[in-house]
């Protein structure tokens, strides 16, 4: 399953890749965020941070490749989500 950032993007919209309702979607994703987001999921991810989304080919967003098993699209992307926000609300600010 390939994830494109701009799928879990709170500031795209859905004409523009979002996947995920706003309240449930994180701002500006980035593609290592992504990564970490699915090998702590255990999805076994395989990024490409310079690809970018068809739709948007000017803006190199990247992806990631991820093995999602018997689960829907959906939950992998709300997981992926939550997770990087649990990574994000974990960091001290220095």
């Amino acid at each position: 399953m390939v994830v494109w950032s701009a799928a879990l993007d709170s500031t795209k919209s859905r004409s523009q890749g979002r996947c995920l309702a706003k309240s449930q979607a994180i701002q500006a994703p980035r593609v290592d965020e992504l990564e970490n987001a699915a090998k702590k999921l255990s999805y076994d991810p395989q990024p490409s941070p310079h690809s970018a989304l068809p739709s948007h080919w000017w803006e190199k967003t990247g992806y990631i490749l991820v093995t999602r098993g018997d689960k829907a699209r959906s939950k992998v992307l709300r997981d992926l989500a939550a997770e990087i926000r649990k990574i994000r609300g974990s960091k001290q600010p220095s």
